[in-house]
């Protein structure tokens, strides 16, 4: 068993959109991996993941309800996943980047 650390989770908060925050695949991959990503929001947020299909026949949509306020991830065809918190009330959305920002569970760039 091995006990090297998980690299931490890289994020980029999108200067030019409102609230969105990325989470880039890792360099060599075709898409991000949900478990790195999905734990680190787990251990920093402290909260659960639903996976739901939007509409009848729809795509899987991962999400997690913080401080009341639904977050959704997004995963794009780049293979990198985004969360969208412009829809979400100001201090939640200043909350959660402010511990993703101090989390040593994420990287920022």
């Amino acid at each position: 068993m091995s006990s090297e650390k998980p690299l931490p989770v890289r994020f980029v908060i999108d200067e030019r959109r409102f609230g969105l925050v990325s989470f880039p695949r890792p360099r060599g991959r075709t898409r991000i991996p949900l478990e790195p990503l999905q734990g680190a929001l787990e251990a920093t947020l402290g909260v659960r993941f639903e996976i739901k299909r939007e509409r009848l026949f729809g795509p899987k949509v991962l999400s997690f309800i913080y401080m009341g306020e639904r977050v959704k991830i997004r995963l794009l065809e780049t293979g990198d996943a985004q969360i969208d918190l412009a829809t979400v009330d100001d201090d939640v959305r200043e909350i959660i980047l402010e511990h993703l920002r101090q989390s040593h569970d994420f990287e920022a760039h």
